[in-house]
């Protein structure tokens, strides 16, 4: 079934230009009356649906991992979006979580969806993308999610857990490598059980950035990606690492902080390996 401008059936809606819409835009327009006129109800809804959700999941999945470009599709939600460091931190190295925050957001939008395309919400001839190019249903429904992100967003972080501390937990040891300034892979002894507690309350006192600096440094990213992710300046990561390291020489040398006798060996060890390998260098 075809629409004309007025919405009904009749000749194929045209273009600003009065030129058709391309086939795979018509066919879209086709499908969306097809289903209104099925009460959305039915093998055509559900598979209109699930090409929607396939299509946007992925893009949402992505684009969470980039900060401006998550800014772009959010930019014309009437709920403002604004996210901390840590925030951004955690949708770059989580895909649980990128992929947890997309599912609910096209749950969402998907509420009103039905709705919007039963009032003409839908209109290709008229609304069309950068390029100039009549948009597809798919496109459509994507510019909803980014719509709705943002609120979805807040109540997503205001639930979830402190990943970051959980985190250092789990990866006890590589936080305590990082910590005293070691450099190599090797393993640290088993001995530390209250140091790498000790270092995480350290870290989960620290400030949202430098947690956030300290965050993704434990999950292997050098400054440079580091920088990029946050938005900041190489400079402000080296300086967040600093505060730390300092943090723990001080209470080193007060005797606040007890290091075993195993991991100052393992300290000076690999210490002494890289700067033998730099000298080489």
């Amino acid at each position: 079934m075809r629409f004309n401008d007025t919405g009904d059936p009749g000749a194929a809606r045209g273009s600003a230009d009065g030129q058709d819409l391309p086939e795979d835009v018509q066919n879209d327009v086709d499908r969306v009356a097809d289903v209104v006129a099925a009460g959305f109800r039915g093998p055509a809804w559900q598979q209109m649906a699930e090409e929607l959700y396939a299509y946007a999941f992925g893009r949402l999945c992505a684009v969470m991992r980039r900060t401006d470009k998550l800014m772009r599709i959010t930019a014309k939600s009437k709920t403002p979006l604004a996210m901390t460091d840590e925030d951004r931190a955690t949708l770059y190295r989580s895909a649980p979580d990128r992929e947890h925050l997309a599912i609910l957001t096209l749950n969402v939008a998907m509420e009103t969806f039905p709705q919007l395309l039963k009032m003409g919400g839908y209109d290709p001839a008229h609304n069309r993308g950068k390029d100039g190019r009549a948009s597809r249903l798919t496109s459509y429904f994507y510019g909803r999610c980014g719509l709705v992100f943002p609120r979805v967003f807040y109540v997503w972080r205001a639930e979830r857990t402190d990943r970051f501390l959980l985190h250092a937990v789990q990866m006890g040891g590589g936080v305590l490598a990082h910590a005293l300034g070691q450099t190599g892979p090797e393993p640290v002894p088993e001995d530390v059980g209250d140091l790498c507690d000790t270092l995480t309350a350290m870290i989960n006192r620290l400030k949202p950035r430098d947690r956030a600096v300290w965050n993704l440094t434990v999950d292997g990213l050098s400054q440079g990606q580091i920088a990029a992710v946050l938005g900041i300046k190489v400079g402000d990561v080296e300086n967040a690492r600093y505060r730390l390291r300092s943090q723990v020489r001080t209470r080193r040398r007060s005797g606040e902080l007890y290091v075993p006798p195993g991991v100052e060996a393992e300290w000076a060890r690999t210490r002494a390996q890289a700067k033998a390998r730099k000298k080489a260098a």
